[in-house]
């Protein structure tokens, strides 16, 4: 292979044959001695060093990358649906607590005035609810002092009493767009229930199983009804059958909260066959219910 050798004497350039790389010799052209450089290992035969990233590195880099990058949302994922988790336990636990003290409440009432408070109490004209009548036993006697039993509930000095709501009345981990002086708990009232026409019954008239029969439900789409807590107004069976069970719930998602006459508080699924439900309702029905139904 030849090379380009420039004499240092006279400057003319001659392509050389490698095989004289090293060699002693005269200019062909000014006859001057010169000195073939060594051209084994010239410019263009040393290999060129290689790049620093090849190829197959990029595409490693690329790979591990796209993993860290999938990780990363599984990661992101699984925080946000942990933190969804979270607060729905949150808002059950609120309810079932809530639920808990209000049916202790009721069963402290019905112990002293041996039936539970009606669900609408009349004092000539007026009409009250059964949530002002158990305030003493929710340690509130200062906001039922205030309340003024010969007026209506709606009256503007009744009206001011609703301001004091007690938070048991109301889930608080759970946002409403509603104002804050509803009640998000009712009774159920109608035929079979603890609370017929006839009048309030006593825990001790359930014959059914006390830890399967409600006392109290979780119903925000009825106190879209009404506006302030102390309104007397509740569940009402007939309702239930004609409009179904969709009445029940609307505070938490997948269900609602409710409370059995043994003051126990659990969560119940939309998902219930609408026959359990009822047999729920029911105090006296007789139907034979699984253990386990509202764990």
């Amino acid at each position: 292979m030849p090379f380009l050798f420039t004499c240092p004497n006279c400057h003319t350039s001659t392509q050389v044959d490698d095989c004289y790389s090293g060699h002693e010799g005269t200019c062909v052209t000014c006859g001057k001695a010169i000195q073939i450089p060594e051209f084994g290992v010239s410019e263009q035969q040393t290999p060129k060093p290689k790049g620093r990233f090849s190829i197959p590195m990029f595409i490693g880099i690329g790979f591990v990358v796209l993993i860290l990058a999938c990780l990363s949302f599984l990661l992101i994922r699984a925080g946000g649906q942990t933190v969804q988790r979270m607060t729905a336990n949150r808002g059950r636990s609120d309810s079932i607590s809530n639920l808990r003290i209000i049916a202790a409440a009721l069963n402290a009432y019905a112990s002293d005035h041996g039936t539970y408070p009606p669900p609408v109490l009349a004092v000539g004209a007026n009409k009250h609810s059964w949530r002002v009548l158990i305030l003493p036993y929710l340690n509130e006697n200062a906001l039922y002092s205030r309340y003024d039993f010969d007026e209506a509930w709606g009256s503007d000095r009744n009206l001011e009493v609703t301001s004091g709501m007690p938070a048991v009345f109301q889930n608080q981990k759970v946002q409403s767009f509603r104002s804050s002086q509803h009640s998000d708990y009712f009774l159920i009232k109608g035929p079979g229930t603890l609370f017929p026409e006839s009048g309030p019954l006593s825990p001790d008239d359930v014959t059914d199983d006390a830890g399967q029969t409600l006392l109290l439900v979780e119903a925000r789409r009825l106190s879209e009804a009404t506006s302030h807590w102390t309104e007397p107004i509740d569940v009402q069976t007939q309702g239930l059958q004609t409009k179904g069970y969709g009445e029940l719930g609307g505070v938490l998602d997948g269900g609602f909260a409710v409370a059995t006459v043994d003051e126990k508080g659990h969560f119940i699924s939309e998902g219930i066959d609408p026959l359990v439900l009822g047999a729920l309702i029911t105090t006296n029905g007789g139907e034979r219910l699984a253990d386990d139904v509202l764990d």
